[in-house]
């Protein structure tokens, strides 16, 4: 095993060799329900149903018509295949003409003989619930003559048999199987471009992609309704936060287009260093004009403090505001945040009155860090905004400027430790060793009369 590898890839590596997967909404062992291995490790207990697989184009749908595992049953049409199933297909089928026709993802690998023998996507219906929706994994054995794993692999999906309300409350079946498809269905396509990557590269990738095939459905919301509470918490994190990170992607999309989204991963694999995810994206904006990672992210912070406007994300009315850290009184003394990589803080500025309101920050030399000052016009949800932004790529002072501060609803300074610098990866943290953890950032205002 190579040093530097990322949890997604370790977690690939192990279930090419040991049968552990990749899980995307927890950390539950599973084979491959359909494969023949030693009882009490999650497979079937029973053979699979008669009809069983049922396959499509792209993909064939497994089930047992005994047990736990067995989906509802109910077959209006008397063809042997359970309502259920059929519309399972129906669901995988709309979310790869969605993915791979209209979107432009790479088709994912063949496992070949596996699954029945026909190359395509196998999923398989199974009691995982209420700890699991589903998950994606990598099939073991992929592992070539010298011991290592390939960065591209082929697997397999796992879902719930019924997304019994029971077991999942406060959702719905049928969009409960929608977005759970669109999901898992994008982390496969993920292993076909890069298995090695970070796990909020990942996971932040495929929430977007819910939204992208069901619009409307907005289930990534509840995860939105989290990450603007965890402000302290690393964009790259491998948290929770990471779920809600699809707004990162919205933003990317909404400013270059949904199709470089899809060029951060095709070229992930040539990224360097290898399998560090923002390699991958700032590559994918460097191609598309002339900005970078640490650019753009000052530039996303800017537009997250005044979102429900709607500057610069799709459907961020739908969004909850995001809290400021505290105030920052113009005249008094300069304030001190100590921020970590790709974070940022928001601050009220209580200005009313004078020429013009400004805002210093003053970063160690070296860090990547971002200003901007920002005006809402108006409310909310109908106003508009006025931004004064300031990006260094090596720290030092920077100032920004509002004019007229007594003609805004409210005055947000937003600072940004843009900087994702890292030094290695630790295999301990399953993480980088990113640089700039606590970066201090010396803040002050002041009115222009």
């Amino acid at each position: 095993m190579r040093s530097g590898r990322s949890a997604v890839f370790v977690a690939a590596l192990a279930v090419a060799l040991l049968g552990v997967p990749t899980l995307a909404h927890g950390s539950k062992p599973f084979e491959r329900p359909g494969e023949t291995v030693p009882p009490g490790r999650n497979s079937y207990t029973v053979p699979e149903a008669p009809e069983s697989p049922l396959c499509g184009e792209h993909f064939c749908i497994h089930w047992v018509d005994q047990g736990l595992d067995a989906p509802p049953l109910k077959d209006a049409d008397g063809d042997g295949v359970p309502d259920y199933v059929t519309r399972v297909l129906a669901v995988a089928e709309n979310v790869h003409r969605v993915e791979n026709d209209k979107l432009g993802w790479r088709e994912p690998l063949s496992d070949g003989t596996l699954g029945g023998g026909l190359g395509k996507t196998d999923v398989y219906l199974a009691e995982i619930g209420p700890q699991l929706f589903g998950y994606a994994a990598p099939d073991r054995g992929q592992s070539r003559g010298d011991g290592r794993t390939p960065r591209r692999l082929y697997g397999y999906l796992v879902l719930d048999n019924d997304y019994e309300p029971f077991e999942f409350p406060h959702t719905t079946q049928g969009r409960d199987l929608k977005v759970t498809f669109a999901h898992e269905y994008n982390h496969i396509l993920q292993f076909a471009y890069d298995a090695d990557e970070d796990p909020w590269f990942a996971e932040s990738t495929a929430v977007w992609m819910e939204d992208q095939v069901y619009n409307g459905i907005d289930d990534y919301l509840r995860y939105v309704r989290h990450w603007v509470k965890l402000w302290e918490t690393p964009l790259t994190a491998n948290s929770v936060k990471m779920y809600g990170s699809a707004v990162w992607n919205e933003w990317l999309a909404r400013h270059y287009g949904r199709a470089l989204i899809r060029e951060a991963w095709a070229d992930a694999a040539s990224a360097r260093p290898a399998g560090f995810a923002v390699a991958a994206d700032e590559d994918a904006i460097r191609a598309a004009g002339p900005s970078s990672f640490g650019r753009d992210f000052t530039r996303f912070a800017a537009d997250v403090a005044e979102w429900r406007t709607g500057i610069g994300f799709r459907e961020s009315y739908l969004y909850p505001d995001m809290p400021r850290q505290g105030a920052l009184d113009p005249g008094a003394p300069p304030l001190t945040r100590h921020l970590n990589h790709t974070t940022f803080t928001l601050l009220g500025v209580p200005a009313r009155a004078g020429h013009e309101v400004e805002v210093q920050v003053t970063a160690p030399a070296g860090i990547a860090s971002g200003l901007a000052l920002v005006g809402r016009v108006g409310s909310e949800r109908h106003g508009r905004t006025v931004r004064s932004i300031a990006y260094s790529s090596s720290g030092g002072t920077l100032t920004a400027r509002l004019p007229d501060p007594g003609g805004y609803e409210r005055i947000t300074a937003v600072v940004v430790n843009a900087d994702a610098r890292a030094e290695g990866y630790s295999a301990g943290r399953l993480d980088w060793r990113y640089l700039t953890e606590g970066t201090p950032f010396a803040i002050s205002a002041r009115i222009v009369r």
